[in-house]
């Protein structure tokens, strides 16, 4: 793989925003909804998915879940999985 420095104007360099307020909160909200769907299209199932959302290894869902709790991960998880 050919490797190059980054130029200034680069579209494909990585670039880190802080976000806050409301939009910070329904940000965090799709976020937890992306990664439901995304690991329930991998064939987790609801305990699997509520699981990672507690453990701070998984840093995103468990922010989500952190600043929620549980009964807010049900509630996208009834979303997207119902019935459990």
């Amino acid at each position: 793989m050919a490797e190059k420095e980054y130029e200034e104007d680069d579209p494909f360099v990585l670039t880190g925003v802080s976000i806050s307020g409301p939009e910070a909160d329904a940000s965090l909200v799709d976020m937890a909804r992306v990664f439901i769907d995304e690991f329930a299209r991998m064939g987790w199932d609801r305990d699997r998915i509520l699981a990672m959302f507690r453990n701070p290894f998984y840093r995103g869902p468990h922010i989500a879940w952190r600043r929620w709790g549980d009964e807010f991960v049900q509630q996208l998880l009834d979303e997207r999985i119902p019935g459990g």
